[in-house]
């Protein structure tokens, strides 16, 4: 009975065993399980932002003076559906204005796109300007930007040559051809020079600039004015005599040219520095001219004692 008994555990014991490998060899082997899990990885695509949506206004710079109706309003934006941009003009009451210059729906999601201020510039003139961009990113979230410049007359810029003590000033504003009514066209543009004290220096305003001209010299050296640094004051006209928008200050700084002390008779004089050129070479000329004359008559008198 206990030989049965051990018989029937021995062949159970062993069909397990022999169940127990076909199974194992059923299974699917771990390289084979993982080549099939990259396989459905490979399927589901997703996308990775390497940045984030954002919109700026590159042209013009915030605090910008422009003169130009061709002006370029230039946008730069990365990943975004489409953007908006808007330009206010702030009148001389303060009261903003505001139009609609662009409606955006990107056709590619990065890149650069131009606009004319001159559409907005014609409608409303000189005065101050904002732009605004608001954009929706691909993400759905919203970005903007904004800046706020002015469109004048004209702008200007200032060297001092301090070898000779003149200033060059050199301006900048739309020509006739621009497209502007004769109310904004510049005829003339005036400059007045004023002192540290905030006085007039009637020595040389004021100075005017008639169109097209563009570049006038301030020869300070030339006035007998003192060191110091001068405010430049110019101021833009139409052809009725009407300022335009806005005045432009600038400010130099003049060196006066200075002749060395002499300490004696000529302390304190204004006398230049070609005055005491001239006058050495001609005390240079009397002298030698006297020397000449002096060497010859000792000659003669020589010969007349020897005869």
């Amino acid at each position: 009975m206990k030989k049965t008994h051990k018989k029937i555990l021995g062949f159970l014991g062993l069909v397990s065993v022999v169940a127990m490998t076909i199974f194992a060899a059923l299974l699917p082997t771990p390289s084979a399980s993982a080549t099939e899990t990259a396989t459905v990885t490979d399927v589901i695509q997703v996308r990775v932002l390497d940045e984030t949506p954002s919109v700026s206004i590159t042209n013009p710079k915030s605090g910008d003076l422009i003169t130009s109706l061709d002006e370029p309003i230039t946008i730069d934006y990365v990943y975004l559906r489409n953007y908006d941009v808007t330009v206010t003009y702030i009148d001389s009451d303060g009261i903003e204005h505001t139009e609609l210059l662009a409606s955006t729906t990107t056709p590619e999601e990065t890149g650069e796109k131009s606009y004319s201020f001159r559409e907005i510039g014609e409608e409303y003139g000189y005065g101050k300007y904002i732009i605004r961009v608001t954009g929706e990113g691909l993400d759905g979230s919203s970005v903007q930007d904004s800046i706020q410049f002015e469109y004048a007359a004209i702008t200007a810029d200032v060297t001092m040559d301090d070898d000779t003590g003149t200033a060059s000033v050199d301006l900048q504003y739309d020509t006739d051809d621009a497209g502007l009514d004769d109310d904004e066209k510049v005829v003339k543009v005036v400059i007045n020079v004023y002192d540290e004290n905030g006085n007039l220096v009637p020595e040389i305003s004021p100075i005017v600039v008639n169109a097209p001209n563009k570049h006038v010299e301030i020869p300070f050296g030339e006035y007998g004015v003192p060191s110091g640094t001068y405010k430049l004051i110019l101021t833009p006209y139409n052809a009725s005599g009407t300022a335009l928008y806005r005045e432009i200050v600038l400010y130099v700084k003049y060196e006066e040219m200075l002749v060395p002390d002499t300490g004696g008779l000529f302390k304190g004089l204004n006398i230049s520095q070609s005055d005491y050129l001239i006058t050495g070479i001609g005390i240079f000329l009397v002298v030698g001219i006297g020397g000449i004359v002096f060497i010859s008559r000792r000659g003669k008198n020589t010969t007349k004692r020897r005869k």
